[in-house]
């Protein structure tokens, strides 16, 4: 299908390309920067590309508040279309075995779970979206878990985008560390889980 085929939305995974179609939007930037988030986390493109031009664009307050809000609308679109449709449908996008460790791990470990992954990358966002669909969490609770695990990262992301116009130097310094510290954790979470499983 040609909405999902990423090489059709890759300037929203180069930040000078997105940074320049927003700022051509006028009035309509705002809405357009929600939809943007909204679209590529249904696409294998990096959200935070996004919330980076986002952070350039807007700032950090404004920014963050347009990109969560794209995450959050993003997060309960796939989370409704997996329960109202089904399988069938997420295997189109996700592999079995991706979705079955991901509903064995909410099973046991509930939302707890769900606020872990959203504050760090242990596993991929539409996994997390289809995959609650699909799992027996209420809807309230992977609500709250995504409203505020999501914030951290996205103020993060975000931040780093605005430190891009104010110090270009730090703000690339400070992804390469935060890229690096998320890799660690998630690499001690997941050996940890493995082990008491």
């Amino acid at each position: 299908m040609e909405f999902f085929d990423p090489a059709n939305w890759s300037f929203l995974w180069d930040g000078e390309r997105y940074e320049a179609w927003i700022k051509s939007a006028g009035p309509w930037a705002p809405a357009i920067a929600i939809a943007a988030m909204v679209v590529v986390s249904f696409l294998p493109l990096p959200a935070e590309t996004v919330a980076i031009a986002n952070g350039m664009v807007f700032g950090r307050i404004y920014g963050f508040a347009l990109t969560w809000i794209g995450a959050m609308i993003a997060a309960l679109i796939a989370f409704l279309l997996a329960r109202w449709l089904g399988r069938p449908l997420v295997y189109r996008f996700i592999s079995t075995e991706k979705l079955t460790r991901f509903e064995t791990a909410v099973h046991r470990r509930g939302a707890p779970f769900l606020l872990l992954v959203r504050m760090i990358p242990l596993v991929p966002y539409t996994v997390v979206n289809y995959g609650s669909g699909l799992s027996p969490v209420r809807l309230r609770t992977y609500l709250w878990t995504s409203a505020l695990g999501m914030a951290p990262p996205i103020l993060i992301f975000v931040s780093i985008g605005a430190m891009v116009i104010e110090r270009p130097w730090l703000a690339w310094m400070s992804l390469a560390a935060i890229f690096i510290f998320l890799a660690l954790v998630a690499w001690h979470t997941r050996k940890r889980w493995t082990g008491s499983a």
